[in-house]
């Protein structure tokens, strides 16, 4: 039973470490940091850039991409 909820949980973490692993690849921080953000939807790290413009833009796609999954979309019945 215990094995069934560790995979359950580590199964997303799984998905994204192909995509976090691109992003440790980038040498400019600044883009590490939006890259990491917006693959996390985590603010936190929109706070580690130093540019005011890119952080505002990092920002923006964060708080888009939390609307996008914490909103509801319901199913539109396809007329035959």
């Amino acid at each position: 039973m215990f094995y069934y909820i560790l995979v359950i949980l580590l199964f997303p973490l799984l998905a994204l470490s192909g995509d976090i692993d691109q992003c440790n690849q980038i040498h400019n921080p600044d883009h590490k940091s939006i890259c990491l953000a917006v693959i996390t939807l985590s603010v936190g790290e929109c706070d580690k850039i130093k540019t005011l413009d890119l952080r505002s833009t990092c920002v923006f796609k964060v708080r888009d991409g939390q609307r996008q999954v914490n909103s509801f979309h319901p199913m539109k019945d396809k007329k035959p």
